[in-house]
């Protein structure tokens, strides 16, 4: 649960509100916005009705419980298979690696954005956290893709290599399935039978 400080800078960082421009503003001193952020002091009602009408907010938003967070924007993960993969297929190693360090950050951003959810108590079937792991998954999905065919082209141009390079996510994440079930085939058989 939110405490009254954690809303307040919450609060006053959305507004784009720095600690010294609200104690002008609102007639509250800076050292006290400061206390109050941090727990060290009980605010007076009067002082949360000054900086709510600052902020443009009733003085019950500092009592809310913790927001959740918005979803972030994953413009690569959200976009449709085909244009992805029309994306994918042109890329070259540099441009490879360029798209695995871009939906990388997307996956990165979906991991805190579920952090968020869970700890504003979303937890279990609730849609958001559905559609979040969604998206999660697409992008790991992707990332593992490309950061395959930026190896596979980089092996090739600089050792003449003659590794097969793909140009659909679903063709590198489906050699990859098919070795993990390999794999694990090989590590149910018992010690000195045939395969």
């Amino acid at each position: 649960m939110a405490t009254i400080g954690e809303n307040l800078r919450r609060i006053r960082k959305a507004r784009g509100w720095g600690q010294v421009a609200l104690a002008k503003e609102s007639g509250v001193s800076q050292p006290t916005i400061s206390e109050i952020e941090t727990d060290q002091r009980d605010p007076h009602a009067s002082t949360l009705r000054k900086l709510g009408d600052v902020l443009g907010v009733e003085s019950a938003e500092f009592f809310a419980q913790e927001h959740p967070p918005k979803p972030p924007k994953t413009p690569l993960t959200e976009e449709p298979e085909d244009r992805f993969d029309e994306r994918f297929a042109a890329t070259d190693v540099v441009s490879a690696e360029e798209l695995q360090e871009k939906v990388g950050a997307e996956f990165d951003k979906l991991q805190g954005y579920i952090r968020g959810l869970k700890a504003a108590g979303i937890e279990g079937d609730d849609f958001q956290l559905k559609q979040a792991r969604r998206r999660l998954e697409e992008a790991k999905r992707r990332t593992y893709a490309a950061t395959s065919r930026a190896t596979d082209l980089a092996l090739n141009a600089e050792f003449g290599r003659d590794r097969p390079v793909y140009d659909t996510v679903a063709a590198y994440v489906g050699q990859a399935e098919a070795v993990a079930e390999y794999v694990a085939g090989e590590a149910r058989q018992k010690p000195g039978e045939a395969v």
